[in-house]
């Protein structure tokens, strides 16, 4: 299961079989349906457009460390289809990793239930 997200020449690591690093993606995740629905709807577009960016360039330092938004988007303009990108490309990250996740424990669980004795059998 891969641990470290790529994008671009940024390596990022995010484990999400660890209770803390699992705790920090909640509150910054939680934070980011704040800051979402508290997006300017009127007024600039192209204010709407910087906020929006910014939304996900704290996400990430939030996610990754201060500072860490700096580099992942040093050459990406506040474009939001070009932070969607980024954002979906993470999107898949995490989806493929929780998924390597939940078969692993699955399997272990299958293995478990192996070694376990038959209970089904009543005795005599």
């Amino acid at each position: 299961m891969d641990k470290i997200w790529t994008y671009g020449e940024v390596s990022l690591t995010l484990d999400m079989a660890d209770a803390a690093t699992v705790e920090r993606y909640e509150d910054a995740f939680d934070q980011l349906a704040k800051e979402a629905a508290a997006l300017p709807k009127d007024g600039r577009a192209s204010a709407r457009i910087r906020a929006y960016c910014a939304m996900y360039r704290r996400l990430f330092d939030r996610l990754f460390g201060e500072g860490t938004a700096d580099v992942l988007f040093q050459d990406i303009p506040d474009n939001t289809d070009r932070y969607d990108e980024v954002y979906g490309a993470f999107l898949q990250f995490i989806t493929a990793q929780t998924a390597a996740i939940t078969k692993q424990k699955e399997e272990r669980a299958a293995q478990i239930r192996r070694f376990l004795p038959d209970r089904s059998r009543k005795k005599k």
